[in-house]
């Protein structure tokens, strides 16, 4: 029993701390709320801090991507039990954002400025909505699951371990990957946008870019021939891309990032 208490609170504990994650990112790029985010520091020398910041994103999406291999899981959890195989990640994961917070070199050259506080209002409000449609995004494949709740939860209840559920609808009937969607369009969402900013978008649109394919790759390895027809049918991250077909994928698909 203490060890299933230890389990939940453990699993627990990696919710909120993956929650103060993201909230903080949220600030981080906002520049709100937050002791340090994209502008803050000391200025250094401009190509310097701009290929140092990449390889931070760079190092901070590898984490992401290695972690959720299909092999990597394999060998980790004869290391860290499987009811808590995701919480421990989202633990590295926040390590992963201390160190890419701490190190960041800021390049706070002004590419454009809001004045207005009505439209810089509005700005702010879509960038909210951004995040929100990311969250959204994860009820589709089991938001408890997908922040290792729902693992510590069954683990618990001493119940056999669901697997996510995934229907093609909604987010994911209109890109396959509207949480990498999100992380690409985030930085450009600001009233204030910086160099430091755009070196963030790249970053990050760079890595996602390349990082796909091979997550794609699992899909197709786990799911078959159902996931080549829904990535034959849905567009990778611009909505309405190419002609949507009828699609039928209820098997458990898992955005891994």
């Amino acid at each position: 029993m203490i060890k299933r208490y230890s389990i939940l609170i453990y699993g627990l504990g990696g919710y909120i701390v993956a929650s103060f994650n993201l909230l903080y990112i949220m600030g981080f790029l906002a520049e709100i709320y937050v002791p340090k985010n994209v502008t803050d520091g000391v200025q250094g020398n401009l190509w310097t801090a701009i290929f140092f910041d990449i390889g931070l994103l760079w190092l901070f999406g590898l984490h992401h991507s290695i972690t959720a291999r299909t092999w990597f899981k394999q060998i980790w959890t004869r290391v860290i039990p499987p009811p808590i195989e995701r919480a421990t990640y989202l633990y590295m994961t926040a390590i992963m954002t201390a160190i890419l917070v701490l190190f960041w070199r800021p390049i706070p050259i002004t590419i454009w400025q809001v004045e207005n506080e009505t439209l810089s209002g509005i700005i702010y409000v879509v960038y909210v909505l951004v995040w929100c449609l990311m969250l959204l995004a994860t009820f589709q494949f089991g938001h408890f699951g997908f922040f290792g709740l729902r693992q510590a939860w069954e683990e618990f209840r001493n119940k056999r371990a669901s697997a996510p559920g995934f229907s093609a609808r909604w987010l994911y009937g209109l890109v396959r990957h509207p949480i990498s969607l999100g992380w690409m369009l985030m930085p450009w969402v600001t009233p204030h946008l910086s160099v430091g900013h755009v070196v963030f978008a790249l970053g990050v649109t760079s890595y996602i870019l390349i990082a796909t394919p091979f997550e794609e790759k699992d899909l197709i390895d786990e799911l078959g021939a159902r996931y080549r027809e829904y990535r034959k049918n849905v567009p990778a991250f611009i909505p309405f891309f190419r002609k949507k077909r009828s699609i039928a994928v209820e098997e458990p698909v898992d955005e891994r990032r």
